[in-house]
């Protein structure tokens, strides 16, 4: 069965040196999706996959141990050592990152004006459009942003994140590439009649297939969908055979912008609770920092599926067990906090 293609190159903004190919990478703060390319059987001359660039990340020079072991100055000295191998890394990553964007624009641009040349191509690229308004809708804009960018290159963005005036927190680390592959639509007539009357409804199904695969081209998720739109023939018209084609490609791309959401996102409340039945304990006066980012208790809070530190300060409190939150699905999270005993000073004799 022929099958379109459409390609979507995707990056990670993260604060973490290498990112972990079976997931979100570790510290993430947010996923950037680009449109790369979009193809249709008559346009793919060959298939397009992300090219795979070698990637030889430097080893930290000194470990926790030696640095914990070592004078304060020289604990210094280690810890900068350390920062710039990480800076090094990241930067490494989304040159690679960039190169592989490039690649696919370029892949686009020869095949766009081919699209453009056929009533099928055209609703396929009416579809990227549509796939922008789902993200808008679907992508949870606190953890994903979307750039629907096809025809420019992004230079004066690519020339920021390479020219080394941002952070290394802000360098990308973690390239995606997103395909949602889309079958032939099916198209189905029935025909009967109803009180004397012949009737006639058109159905069309669109099945779409996504995958999300890492660098490596290791796959991180895929699913199936389909999707069917039908419409009756009455005496006042036909079926717009074309129009159905183009809704149920549009609730298919929804569908696919929800659980690529819903795969990357998660949503959590804080609930601070203490270790024991305490009736002066007030949690609202508790404050909360989910990775160095203050947050409000109670409010429902969108994070990157992954791990997190979450820390609670209250006065006469202090918080319970591990500060890191393995977090990979939604729900309340409970932080125990226990009071802290005064000292009483010793009376002089």
């Amino acid at each position: 069965m022929k099958k379109l293609i459409m390609a979507v190159a995707a990056v990670c903004a993260a604060s973490c040196v290498c990112a972990d190919e079976d997931g979100v990478p570790e510290g993430v703060n947010k996923v950037i999706l680009k449109i790369a390319s979009v193809e249709t059987p008559s346009t793919r001359a060959e298939k397009w996959n992300p090219p795979q660039v070698p990637v030889s990340a430097k080893a930290l020079p000194f470990s926790e141990s030696d640095i914990q072991s070592a004078s304060p100055e020289e604990a210094l000295k280690m810890d900068r050592a350390n920062r710039q191998t990480r800076y090094e890394n990241n930067r490494m990553m989304a040159e690679i990152g960039l190169r592989q964007y490039r690649d696919a624009m370029a892949h686009f641009k020869g095949t766009k004006a081919k699209l453009e040349g056929t009533a099928f191509g055209r609703q396929i690229l009416m579809a990227v459009d549509k796939f922008a308004g789902a993200a808008g809708e679907c992508f949870d804009p606190d953890c994903i942003e979307f750039f629907h960018n096809m025809d420019a290159v992004g230079e004066s963005e690519e020339a920021l994140l390479v020219s080394g005036k941002k952070s290394e927190e802000d360098l990308m680390t973690a390239p995606y590439f997103i395909k949602l592959i889309f079958d032939d639509p099916q198209t189905k007539v029935m025909q009967g009649h109803v009180a004397g009357t012949e009737m006639k409804r058109t159905t069309v199904t669109v099945g779409l297939t996504y995958q999300v695969q890492a660098l490596s081209g290791k796959m991180i998720t895929s699913g199936n969908i389909k999707k069917e739109k039908s419409e009756r023939e009455t005496s006042m018209g036909g079926v717009d055979e074309k129009a159905l084609v183009v809704d149920a490609i549009d609730e298919a791309l929804k569908e696919a912008a929800k659980r690529i959401n819903a795969h990357f996102v998660v949503k959590t409340k804080i609930k601070v609770i203490p270790a024991k039945k305490d009736k002066e304990f007030d949690a609202d006066s508790a404050t909360l920092e989910i990775d160095g980012v203050s947050c409000e208790i109670g409010d429902e809070i969108s994070l990157m599926r992954g791990r997190h530190t979450i820390t609670v300060d209250l006065d006469g409190y202090k918080q319970v067990g591990s500060i890191r939150f393995d977090i990979k699905k939604s729900g309340e999270i409970k932080i125990k906090v226990k009071k802290v005993e005064e000292k009483k000073d010793k009376e002089e004799e």
